[in-house]
């Protein structure tokens, strides 16, 4: 029938922040520009605690136990505090400053691109579902053009939809709002913790990206796929076509 999209037996969702791009360099420069020689830890070990500490600050402020306002501060503090570092508000300031602005000029791995090219050309349904506050986030789907490949109304942020991954509720809304079966719908993220964990619950079908090769923190594993790198991400997408 003329006008009628071809049936897909798949849908996609993907995580943002380092699936899409590479979330450490933001926090690399920073780092490197105002603390680098203040600790021993590498900057790879420190932007590890920093995701830690970021998902539980984001959920101690939705929960309203702390103000927006303090939530980059405390995940800074508590960051250089594990290696050993006191830092001030002030301190803090400044490397928020220069993390955000180094935001703003990040750029998409090229394998995501030819992904998202693929699922362009083949129409296959997709939508984003990323942590974070609408304003921080938006600014991130701006500077990777993400409107190249979806509209606004595919693009879910928790500070939005009002449900923090890994809550089932925020795959939920996802899916109802998309009219996405979970049987039919993978969720592609970097983060087995919220992303996998969380997609699973929901009866989704997960690739996990570890590309940061974190051990598997679950020993039944609930990934259905795991890729420790985004080139075979375009071979395992077609597969399931």
């Amino acid at each position: 029938m003329c006008g009628i999209p071809p049936f897909k037996p798949i849908n996609l969702v993907f995580d943002i922040d380092d699936t899409m791009y590479n979330l450490m360099e933001p926090f690399q420069k920073a780092h490197e520009k105002f603390f680098a020689g203040r600790v021993q830890t590498d900057s790879t070990e420190l932007f590890r605690k920093s995701r830690i500490y970021s998902d539980i600050i984001l959920a101690h402020e939705k929960e309203g136990k702390i103000p927006r306002e303090d939530s980059f501060h405390e995940r800074l503090r508590m960051t250089y505090r594990d290696a050993g570092l006191e830092i001030t508000r002030e301190e803090s300031s400044r490397f928020e400053t220069e993390y955000r602005y180094r935001q703003t000029v990040i750029t998409m791995f090229d394998f995501m691109k030819d992904v998202l090219d693929y699922c362009k050309e083949e129409q296959i349904p997709i939508a984003a579902l990323t942590n974070g506050n609408h304003e921080g986030q938006w600014r991130k789907v701006e500077a990777l053009n993400l409107q190249k490949w979806f509209l606004p109304e595919q693009i879910f942020i928790s500070g939005d939809i009002g449900y923090h991954k890994p809550d089932v509720h925020a795959f939920m809304a996802v899916g109802e709002s998309m009219h996405f079966l979970p049987e039919r719908t993978w969720y592609i993220g970097d983060t087995y913790e919220s992303d996998i964990a969380g997609a699973s619950q929901a009866g989704w079908r997960t690739i996990w990206l570890n590309h940061r090769m974190r051990p598997c923190p679950d020993t039944a594993g609930a990934a259905d796929k795991e890729l420790t790198s985004g080139d075979g991400l375009l071979t395992f997408i077609r597969s399931l076509l």
